[in-house]
């Protein structure tokens, strides 16, 4: 791992902290650490849920440190680089938990937006704020805002640069919970862990569907339902799932 980009595992929840003082930003180094990290946790069995969070308690991350150069790529493929981390987040094949320990901005709240589920600190902002900047959003953000809150109020958000706070982030579904202060990790590593005891195949099967279907057509997505559903069953994990049902005990799954 890299001093950027640390990694700790908790039972069977694989921590990726940013840590770049004092505002978590964005660099090539973060998505190549990010990346590598990931490629570890999806091939440790152990490892059932991530959760990415920032170091300190002010900022999960302030978007693109771009004072840092692009690593001798074009600003294109530099943001290409981005992208496909955060679509590798996106498409993780194991729950990814976003703990907003402090503010998510521009790059940061794309990261956050990424992930499958959000944790957010009370008190905390997220936006994506890059036209205060003159730029605009680039890894993702014009993408999926708008599949959180509708498109005319996604473009909104992002031409004002606005930021919402983390109440009115609740409201509009980007968060699933809020968090005390000094609890934000601590708490997302708790709903973790409560994904990690889910039957990974079948987690890991929903995740696949609701990355695909996007681009689906109705009838694509209820085929690909039905398949894969298909696919459960006869599975190890079914099998312990209904024993335990009819043992009132609780189940013990193992991805197979």
């Amino acid at each position: 791992m890299s001093d950027v980009v640390l990694f700790e595992q908790r039972e069977g929840v694989g921590i990726i902290t940013i840590n770049k003082p004092k505002a978590n930003q964005l660099s090539h180094e973060v998505f190549e650490g990010m990346r590598a990290t990931l490629d570890l946790c999806e091939m440790n069995k152990d490892i059932r849920a991530i959760v990415i969070t920032g170091s300190g308690e002010r900022i999960f991350c302030a978007g693109a440190d771009l004072s840092a150069g692009l690593g001798g790529y074009s600003p294109a493929d530099f943001l290409k680089r981005g992208q496909d981390v955060w679509n590798k987040i996106e498409d993780f094949p194991k729950p990814v938990v976003a703990a907003l320990n402090g503010h998510a901005l521009g790059g940061g709240c794309e990261l956050a937006l990424a992930c499958h589920f959000r944790i957010m600190k009370k008190g905390a902002n997220i936006g994506l704020t890059e036209t205060n900047l003159g730029i605009m959003p680039g890894y993702g953000g014009t993408l999926r805002l708008p599949r959180f809150i509708g498109r005319a109020k996604a473009l909104e958000y992002m031409i004002l640069g606005k930021q919402m706070n983390s109440d009115e982030a609740f409201s509009l579904g980007i968060a699933n919970r809020l968090s005390e202060e000094g609890k934000t990790l601590d708490d997302a590593v708790a709903f973790a862990l409560d994904l990690a005891k889910r039957p990974p195949l079948s987690t890991r099967t929903l995740l696949k569907i609701f990355s695909m279907s996007p681009s689906l057509s109705p009838e694509q997505h209820l085929k690909v339902e039905r398949e894969e559903l298909a696919k459960l069953f006869g599975t190890k994990d079914m099998i312990e799932g209904m024993t335990a049902f009819a043992q009132k005990r609780d189940p013990v799954f193992k991805g197979e």
